[in-house]
């Protein structure tokens, strides 16, 4: 779950219109409208419709500014697929100490 908040910034003859396009953006919701200012809440299911939603939001007629507020990701499932890619059970050795590990980064041995 990937739950952010959004400040948008509009002309006031702008909101109302405004407010009805992004009820319609998906996995957005208005929260609050004072004058100028409308709070809205992306709540998706993954990283990638979140952003899709903020980039729709962007693009939509009468927003003069967008910014990000507040994001959460639940990254849980992502880090599990990228260790499951990554990953090799044969490769890990239990035994293996510390200082038996060898960097061998851009600087070893230039000095």
């Amino acid at each position: 779950m990937n739950l952010s908040s959004v400040l948008i910034l509009s002309k006031e003859e702008k909101i109302s219109k405004l407010k009805e396009q992004i009820q319609n953006t998906p996995c957005c919701s208005v929260e609050l409208i004072e004058e100028e200012k409308i709070i809205v809440v992306i709540e998706s299911e993954n990283l990638e419709d979140e952003l899709k939603a903020y980039k729709q939001l962007e693009q939509l007629d009468g927003v003069v500014s967008i910014n990000m507020v507040f994001s959460y990701q639940d990254l849980d499932e992502e880090r599990e697929k990228i260790l499951k890619s990554n990953f090799k059970s044969d490769a890990f050795d239990e035994n293996l100490k510390k200082d038996d590990i060898e960097y061998y980064g851009n600087i070893f041995r230039k000095y």
